[in-house]
């Protein structure tokens, strides 16, 4: 699963969110299928925007990009392609998925608003 992080500015003594970033380890995503799913969880960690690491390789990725399944948010990896490719970038060097404003209000609606785990209990 991603490591998830929202990157703010404080402005005037007010949070504001300016990335949602996603980044995966090395292979995490399979650029050969249609869709990553993972589980969208909350709260995530905060840093300041100054915090990016702007040498990992990103990109950017839209609200349209998004799909909801049940608790699981997908990205539409074909979308997301294409634009890379259109870089003459190798998808399979990108490390980061970065959401940027003005979507990042709506892709935060998608979020939790609290951390849940599921588990079984054996007897």
């Amino acid at each position: 699963m991603p490591q998830q992080r929202l990157y703010y500015e404080d402005v005037d003594g007010k949070v504001i969110p300016y990335w949602y970033v996603l980044t995966f380890r090395p292979g995490e995503i399979d650029w050969d299928k249609d869709f990553y799913f993972y589980t969208p969880i909350a709260p995530f960690e905060f840093f300041e925007r100054d915090e990016f690491d702007d040498e990992v390789v990103s990109a950017s990725i839209y609200a349209a990009d998004f799909i909801r399944k049940g608790h699981q948010l997908g990205i539409n990896l074909k979308l997301v392609k294409k634009r890379i490719d259109q870089y003459g970038v190798d998808p399979y060097v990108v490390r980061q998925l970065i959401v940027q404003i003005p979507d990042i209000e709506e892709v935060l609606s998608y979020l939790p608003n609290k951390r849940t785990k599921s588990f079984m209990m054996m007897r």
